[in-house]
């Protein structure tokens, strides 16, 4: 590795040429100034076209977002018991509903439970 180093400063040309003098220093940086002066600017109006796109890419992640979301809309309770007597349908009380998972919990109240 340091004789592939040592031969690379050996083989380079700019360690044997003398330093810029501030002549040529100032002479380089009016070029450089010069050229960058002369690139056009992009209008103003294209700097808005930008941000809007930004703020509609934006809003349209969120809205997305919101519209894929499922809704949890609670389904009416379907009485289970409509085959059975209206003796034991009395007897018998029952409250149904549906989580929002999609879980459905029936309780059923028996009138004659003696704890």
């Amino acid at each position: 590795m340091n004789d592939l180093r040592e031969r690379l400063k050996d083989a380079d040309p700019v360690v044997t040429e003398a330093p810029f003098s501030d002549a040529d220093a100032r002479r380089m940086r009016r070029v450089v100034l010069a050229a960058k002066a002369d690139t056009p600017r992009p209008p103003v109006w294209s700097r808005a076209m930008w941000a809007a796109g930004a703020i509609a890419i934006v809003v349209v992640a969120i809205g997305t977002n919101r519209w894929l979301e499922p809704r949890h809309v609670q389904q009416p309770v379907i009485p289970a018991l409509q085959s059975i007597s209206n003796d034991a349908r009395e007897s018998r009380r029952q409250v149904q509903f549906i989580a929002p998972g999609g879980t459905r919990v029936i309780w059923v109240f028996n009138a004659d439970f003696k704890p």
